[in-house]
């Protein structure tokens, strides 16, 4: 977003009022919230699977050391989209969270804010985030993922129609200054395409590193292009670059916006695009793909893959219209078993609960991330609606199982729980 986009972007007096009035409801909303302002857009979000206990300012002092085992560490990943205005960079963020923030609360005294027409606290909690590293990184950030099995190892795709792989201790820690650091950083690998000379330019926004077998990725760009490289097989020492073991190419060269391997197995992903279709590939058939279905008249923009549940696999389009499907079912019709439509806008991520298989959130243009309970008759179990422009990415905590990490047009970044009066039922599973 360039400044001139930045100047032109409008936010309505509508949803400025419904922003306040979100914003004086969040104590009954929420058991955690922390809103932060980003230099730029991000498009893309990801909690690390670590997490570390520590201790943090308050106000002037420190925490005590009887508080300090109620304050743990997440990191998260993220990435900014300047469109050209600015260096983009991948950025490692860490994330302080309270297990119970009342006990680190210092009241002393509560100072009118007129602007804001409330009270606040004369010392708060300092719960911002920081900035740990910061990648310099040629082109867009269209999305960065870490390899699952080694987490330093981080991807990212671009809007040049290659991916970039980065070892992120070969890369040193964030510093304050007041100079901003212009300088690219060395890419470890690149993965390149060496079947086609027509992919320099083209936008990749689908990647998926694969769960079962270490340096294995899949990617996919809007010109139709799918590639897998296996980098652990592939990677000569002294040579930056890795070509793909796998290639695919749809006649239409119609767009891939999302691709994601079925976690239970080390062959199969599924890949859904802007005519409407999912796909189901096998690497090990020499046909490649196993069956292509239309699930809807508008582009799909999202899959996930339920990681109890491999078979079922959840979709979002353009319309917001979101659907569950059951694979088991291919070479029939393959209706859904299950349809959504609670979004007003386009669907822009989908993901399952990590732990409750019956757990959906979706994230879209219409401001929105909602989170959505498929037992349930009445499927909606709670909106978080902070963002004033639309959501890009959204990704869930390893290890609070209700936190979620949002990232918006807004130039926001959202770290939120809600309420466990909402989600105590399933705290006894």
């Amino acid at each position: 977003m360039s400044p001139e986009d930045s100047e032109q972007t409008y936010i309505d007096d509508f949803t400025q009022r419904n922003y306040r009035i979100w914003k004086k409801n969040t104590p009954f909303l929420y058991d955690y919230l922390s809103t932060n302002s980003l230099l730029w857009p991000s498009l893309t979000v990801q909690f690390f699977p670590d997490r570390t206990d520590g201790q943090i300012e308050s106000g002037t002092s420190k925490t005590s050391s009887e508080d300090s085992d109620n304050i743990y560490f997440q990191r998260l990943l993220h990435g900014t989209f300047s469109l050209g205005s600015s260096v983009d960079s991948i950025q490692i963020l860490q994330v302080p969270v309270f297990a119970d923030l009342n006990r680190n609360l210092r009241i002393d005294r509560l100072d009118f804010n007129s602007e804001k027409q409330e009270f606040e606290l004369a010392t708060s909690v300092n719960n911002k985030f920081k900035v740990l590293q910061k990648i310099n990184h040629m082109g867009d950030v269209n999305k960065v993922r870490y390899m699952p099995q080694k987490p330093n190892i981080i991807a990212s795709a671009n809007n040049m129609g290659d991916l970039a792989i980065y070892e992120r201790t070969k890369h040193k820690s964030f510093k304050n200054s007041l100079i901003d650091d212009t300088d690219l950083n060395k890419v470890q690998v690149y993965l390149k395409n060496s079947n086609s000379a027509d992919v320099e330019g083209t936008d990749i926004f689908a990647i998926d590193w694969n769960k079962q077998k270490e340096g294995t990725i899949v990617s996919a760009s809007m010109n139709g292009e799918i590639n897998l490289y296996d980098i652990r097989s592939n990677f000569v020492k002294d040579k930056s670059v890795v070509n793909e073991s796998w290639y695919y190419h749809n006649e239409s060269s119609t767009g891939v916006n999302d691709i994601e391997w079925l976690p239970q197995h080390d062959s199969l992903f599924s890949a859904v695009d802007d005519a409407g279709f999912i796909s189901l590939f096998d690497t090990r058939e020499e046909s490649k793909l196993v069956h292509r279905y239309r699930s809807s008249e508008v582009g799909v923009n999202s899959i996930s893959v339920n990681p109890g549940i491999s078979h079922c696999i959840a979709t979002g389009d353009s319309n917001g219209s979101i659907h569950v499907y059951d694979i088991r079912g291919i070479g029939s019709e393959m209706n859904p078993i299950y349809s959504i439509q609670e979004q007003t806008e386009s669907i822009t991520q989908l993901k399952w609960h990590p732990r409750y298989h019956n757990v959906l959130g979706s994230s879209s243009t219409d401001h929105s991330v909602k989170l959505f309970d498929l037992e349930n008759s009445s499927s909606l179990l709670f909106a978080h609606a902070g963002h004033m422009l639309g959501v890009n990415d959204f990704d869930w905590s390893h290890h609070d199982d209700w936190m979620v990490a949002s990232v918006s047009d807004d130039n926001s970044l959202h770290v939120w729980k809600p309420s466990h009066t909402i989600t105590r039922k399933y705290n006894s599973r």
